[in-house]
């Protein structure tokens, strides 16, 4: 007979302690086994395994590696007492706004896991009814999303912010900016996160800004025209926005920077009569030319040529009537569109009325004719409307020829002589009178774009060249390539690139997509006509 018999063996039950277990051993000198040495070289004793009981980092630092002292010198000596009587007692003892740094941090480091959500409730507890607390609060949840790398407190605040801002536009914004450069690049983020659609108050401040720090823009300005939806503000208040713009105007000499950034900023704000997109070029004291690196997309978005120059003329842009027939010569040879004669002629008119361009140097628009049969009609329809000239216009080219690879990779001073002498300039001195463009050559490594400047300083060239400031400037000068005899447009083509297709080649869009070994050689239409 066999019995099956059934041993069970009683477990001891895992002792339960409450959390103020250690209150009474609390400045024991007897239990005090575990120093938390200061940084005046003072140690508080306490016991590791109340400690321990607490922090599973303290239990591992004593128990596995058996340490009798912890360097705590990153804390003063009321935050390490405070520490030490809450892991003693259970509760938080004596956080305030001054010590809140320093207990948040230390319970966040030895991982006391309930100090540190009741470090976070007394934050949520702030009452936000003064700016002082508001800026108390926002600072310090700045401070443990970036130093700390927790983001609890950091979306309370934002959650709890906007909640106000819906309230009163005024509540914190206005107060928060009105410092404009004591703010970092995380401060004005999170001003960004709360205005949400009150983005208004933003542009507000940045122009008080731009208004008290006129000529340049600063990294705090360029941050917030990077970030801020601007075509909000100018569907909400019109006049803000140009107000804003011209502050932007008052830039005295733009950075390349400052350029695309404006630039990029105008391209993502539309007027919605038009249909085109709102940009200034800031080509009044700039060096860089206006007619390049403009957003081919602006022109593949309409339906019609004569619709692209309607709104054209409408938009904010500055242009030329040069730049038109550019854009033409885009639309015929690469986008493969047709052209209503009549309607051309029509809308083109209207714009050189309505914006006071002057009329189209007749070489230009022939030189582009040669490389797009389909642009001859223009060229007629253009001199039947007597819309055309031969007068005022220079072409110049350049002294030298360039690889693809040695204009847009490298750094060039491209030279440019005047001859004939244009009657518009008088000069007797030695040499020959003319101008400079410095091409920056685009980078991938650094994300750089390739970009051209015009050197309008006198001190900036060489005794056998002179600049006359007096009649030359980005304003009246328009830029193309010449490559294998056809003149080439370059306004509306964006940026020459690395190809990335085809690693090695250079594309343009529209433009270049050759290899190393054609020649080009930048022309330059300097219109002496043109008012500086």
């Amino acid at each position: 007979l066999l019995y099956t018999i059934k041993f069970e063996v009683a477990m001891a039950p895992k002792v339960q302690v409450s959390m103020d277990f250690g209150i009474k051993y609390l400045g024991s000198p007897s239990h005090g086994n575990l120093k938390f040495c200061l940084s005046d070289g003072e140690a508080i004793a306490a016991n590791s395994v109340i400690v321990s009981y607490n922090s599973p980092v303290i239990d591992k630092l004593t128990t596995e590696l058996l340490q009798t002292s912890l360097d705590v010198q990153d804390f003063s000596r009321e935050v390490v007492q405070n520490f030490i009587e809450s892991c003693y007692s259970g509760e938080p003892q004596n956080i305030s706004k001054d010590n809140f740094r320093g207990m948040n941090k230390m319970s966040t480091v030895f991982e006391v896991s309930w100090l540190v959500d009741k470090c976070c409730e007394f934050l949520e507890s702030v009452d936000l009814g003064d700016y002082e607390d508001q800026l108390f609060v926002v600072k310090e949840a700045l401070w443990v999303s970036t130093t700390l790398k927790k983001k609890r407190l950091i979306d309370m605040t934002i959650k709890k912010f906007s909640l106000e801002i819906t309230k009163s536009d005024t509540f914190f914004l206005r107060e928060f900016l009105c410092d404009f450069t004591a703010r970092n690049q995380d401060e004005l983020n999170f001003a960004i996160k709360i205005a949400k659609k009150q983005e208004v108050i933003l542009v507000q401040s940045l122009i008080s800004h731009l208004e008290k720090n006129p000529h340049e823009l600063d990294e705090n300005s360029k941050f917030l025209l990077k970030n801020i939806n601007v075509s909000q503000c100018s569907e909400k208040d019109n006049s803000m926005y140009l107000k804003l713009i011209t502050c932007l105007q008052t830039i005295e000499v733009p950075s390349s920077e400052d350029y695309r950034l404006v630039l990029q900023l105008f391209k993502n704000v539309s007027l919605k009569s038009k249909g085109i997109f709102c940009q200034n070029i800031l080509v009044d004291k700039s060096t860089k030319l206006p007619n390049l690196f403009l957003d081919p997309d602006i022109l593949e978005k309409h339906d019609t040529f004569s619709g692209f120059i309607e709104a054209l003329t409408a938009s904010s842009l500055e242009f030329t009537s040069l730049m038109i027939c550019d854009a033409a010569y885009i639309w015929l040879r690469a986008l493969e569109k047709s052209i209503v004669i009549e309607n051309f002629k029509s809308v083109f008119n209207k714009a050189i009325l309505e914006r006071h361009l002057s009329p189209v140097f007749l070489d230009h628009i022939t030189n582009l004719s040669k490389s797009c049969a389909s642009m001859e009609p223009l060229v007629e329809s253009l001199k039947d409307g007597n819309l055309t000239t031969s007068d005022g216009y220079v072409r110049v080219c350049s002294n030298s020829e360039y690889t693809i690879k040695q204009l847009f990779e490298q750094n060039n001073e491209i030279r440019f002589i005047l001859s004939p002498h244009p009657p518009q300039i008088c000069c007797d001195r030695d040499g020959s009178c003319g101008f400079i463009l410095k091409s920056i050559g685009f980078n991938t490594k650094n994300g750089k774009e390739f970009y051209i400047d015009l050197l309008n300083k006198p001190e900036d060239y060489p005794d056998d060249l002179h600049f006359h400031g007096e009649c030359l400037s980005v304003t009246n000068m328009h830029f193309a390539i010449s490559c294998n005899g056809w003149e080439i447009p370059v306004t509306w083509c964006g940026s020459p690139k690395q190809d990335k297709r085809c690693p090695g080649d250079i594309s343009w869009r529209f433009v270049l997509k050759q290899k190393d070994h054609n020649p080009l050689r930048p022309v330059v239409y300097v219109n002496f006509d043109c008012n500086i």
